[in-house]
């Protein structure tokens, strides 16, 4: 390919933009070596630091009010259940069929709405009919 006359745009570009970078990271370079700027980034960090300080402390005052369990409360208490199943399944007889515990995960079950409110439906319709037979038997 024979040379142009007309200069390529996106060379002039580059090379634009190639002098920017190199004077800016000179000029930023001079300002950090300063006692200004480790003065300067000295002050953030602590205000950074007082600021999350600051928010956690807000946030536990707001749980408790709120009477929520930390973190460690819901972990602790996971850690329990899954000791405790782990115990039971180690006290069913091996040849016994034991019924699938769901997943434990973030995810909700893949269920249809319709089908979850029918089964909860006839939770409640479960749990209901032997109590009104222990009213009627009481009387």
């Amino acid at each position: 390919m024979a040379p142009s006359l007309i200069p390529d745009p996106l060379q002039l570009c580059r090379a634009a933009l190639t002098k920017l970078e190199n004077r800016v990271n000179a000029f930023a370079a001079e300002k950090m070596d300063s006692d200004e700027f480790a003065r300067a980034l000295n002050q953030y960090s602590k205000v950074s630091l007082g600021l999350q300080y600051l928010v956690e402390k807000s946030l536990t005052c707001v749980f408790e009010r709120m009477d929520l369990p930390r973190r460690s409360e819901v972990q602790a208490l996971a850690s329990a259940v899954q000791r405790v199943e782990d115990k039971l399944d180690q006290l069913l007889p091996a040849g016994e069929a034991v019924a699938a515990r769901p997943p434990r995960t973030r995810r909700p079950l893949d269920i249809v709405p319709e089908q979850a409110l029918a089964e909860a439906q006839a939770r409640v319709k479960r749990s209901s009919q032997p109590s009104a037979r222990r009213a009627r038997q009481e009387h």
